[in-house]
Order: C-alpha cells, then structure tokens, then sequence
C-alpha cells in the first residue's frame, strides 16, 4: 500500500508589523533644502512606500513567505498601495482597510541620491495592540521571524515583542523613525535583534547599553560603512557594503531589514543572513523610489556570487 504524498512544510513565515504610505516623491534637487529656503526639482511621483510596506515587499520579491500587519485607509491612496503590495506577492489577510486616510510621506532626494521626509501616519495610527494576539495565533506552534519598526503605535509593537518571545520567535526592531524619548525597557528586554542606523543609535544610546537593557544582538547600519554586528558574548564583526552608485537611499534600510529578516526564515547563520541584507541594500539603491529598485533574488544571488 503506497503512504500519502508528503506535502512540504510552508516555508517560515516573515510577520512584518509596520506602516504602509503613499510617497509624494520629489527628486533631482541640487540639494536638499534648508529651513526658509525654496529647491527646485526635475521629476515628480508619486510611489508606493511606508518602512514596513517597503520591508515586506522587499522580503516578497526574495521569495520570502511574507504576511503584513498593516492599516491601510479606503481611499484611492489606499487601493494603489494595495495593489502595489498584492503585486509584490505580500499576503495581506492581516491588513486592515479603515476610515482612516493612507499615511502619506512627502520625499525630496538630491542629485547626490540623499533624502529627507516629511510623514503623516493618517491609518498608520490604527494598527491596534488589541488584534496581536489573534493574528499570532494563525502561527502558534511554528518557527517565524517577526520584524517592526516605530512608524506604528508604539505600544503595538510591545504587544508583539512580547507575543514573539511567548511563541519563542526572532523578534527584529527596526528602531525607525529615530524614537524622540526612551524606548520602553520592556520592549528593549525582548528585543532579539535591533537594527538602528548611525542616527538612531545616537537617540538610543550605545551598543553596550542596548545590550546591558537585554537586548540580545545589535545591528548598526551605517550607509556606505557597512554594518558592524555586535552580538552578546562574541567580538564585533564588520560587514563590508557592496559596490554601487547610488541613485536613491531612500528604500535601502527597509530593503535591509526585509532581507534580513527572510534570510533568517529560511534559516541562514546571521553573519551569513547580514551579507545578503548588504547586498540586498546595495542594490536598492539603484533606482528613484523606495521600491523601484527592490533587487529579485536571482540578482541578490548573483551579485553574492561575485
């Protein structure tokens, strides 16, 4: 008698908390203006963006198995970003349509590829602790890699730190936007893997504070520097950035932290799973928009091989 056909086990889930926005994109400034001053631009769109929307997509398109925890509002704003989102192959069986507008981000990027924001969060504010628990038990019982970063309330992000540890999964915090106060020290002891830019470990504090709060491994990104990783116990480590021209930053730290986390998922050492962020990054730089440069696979693979 022939057994049943094994069915292959679903592939880790990637859980990516966080924002979805509507980029009003300004780009081809000769600088970034400053306070009083008035910059010309040559080109403007408006694109697909918001830190999480950006890091689940780039996690969708390296094959990762992605499902978003998101608010998204019913206006016209609202159906493009799902449509963006859908194309991308995110699952969005979490993500809430309310009556709240699509967060909105305004973007001006230089020649230089540097860029500054202007966000106003509009359903970004609705994604509620109180659903957390709900959507993490659909996972219960199985391996996941949750990723969040602070474009949502704060106090949802908790919720979900602390339902990561109770189910024993990787718990990233993207620590984005820079938090203007003290980050709650029971977010920070349940905390697996927090991944702040140069700018945002300057509001947080330092590594070895960040650890010494309980946090397990620390994970700087500093653009053109590379990465260095500090994990609890072992020597730094420093990873290289890999060769590119940029042509805007915008998507780079978000296409980061979605590769980081899919590498994870798919069970790569994190030294290993850091060297394909960077790359990840890298080439994310290689288009305007936060998302029109998000690299496949194939090409993340192939610039690794290299």
């Amino acid at each position: 008698m022939n057994s049943a056909p094994q069915i292959p086990a679903a592939p880790t889930p990637v859980i990516v908390v966080g924002s979805v926005n509507m980029d009003l994109l300004f780009t081809g400034l000769s600088s970034i203006p400053r306070p009083g001053q008035t910059v010309s631009g040559t080109d403007f769109r408006i694109v697909p963006g918001g830190k999480g929307a950006n890091q689940a997509a780039a996690a969708a398109r390296l094959g990762g198995n992605v499902r978003f925890v998101a608010a998204i509002g019913t206006d016209d704003l609202g159906d493009q970003a799902w449509a963006a989102l859908e194309a991308d192959g995110v699952g969005l069986d979490h993500v809430a349509r309310v009556s709240e507008p699509t967060g909105v981000a305004a973007v001006v990027v230089d020649t230089a590829g540097e860029n500054s924001i202007i966000i106003n969060p509009g359903a970004n504010a609705t994604v509620s602790a109180a659903d957390a628990a709900a959507i993490a038990a659909v996972y219960a019982g199985s391996p996941a890699v949750v990723l969040a970063c602070l474009e949502v309330p704060l106090e949802t992000v908790t919720e979900w730190a602390r339902l990561a540890r109770a189910n024993d999964w990787t718990f990233i915090l993207n620590p984005a936007p820079a938090p203007v106060a003290p980050l709650p020290a029971e977010l920070l002891e349940l905390v697996t893997i927090i991944t702040p830019n140069d700018t945002e470990l300057e509001e947080l504090g330092t590594v070895e504070a960040l650890q010494a709060a309980g946090v397990q491994t620390v994970l700087v990104t500093r653009g053109g520097d590379g990465a260095d990783l500090h994990e609890r116990g072992a020597s730094a480590h420093h990873q290289d950035v890999f060769p590119a021209s940029p042509v805007d930053t915008t998507g780079a730290g978000d296409s980061f932290n979605g590769a980081l986390a899919a590498a994870l998922a798919e069970g790569q050492g994190l030294r290993d799973a850091l060297r394909f962020a960077a790359a990840t990054g890298s080439l994310s730089t290689r288009a305007v928009g936060a998302r029109d440069g998000l690299p496949t696979r194939d090409e993340v693979d192939g610039l690794l091989a290299r």
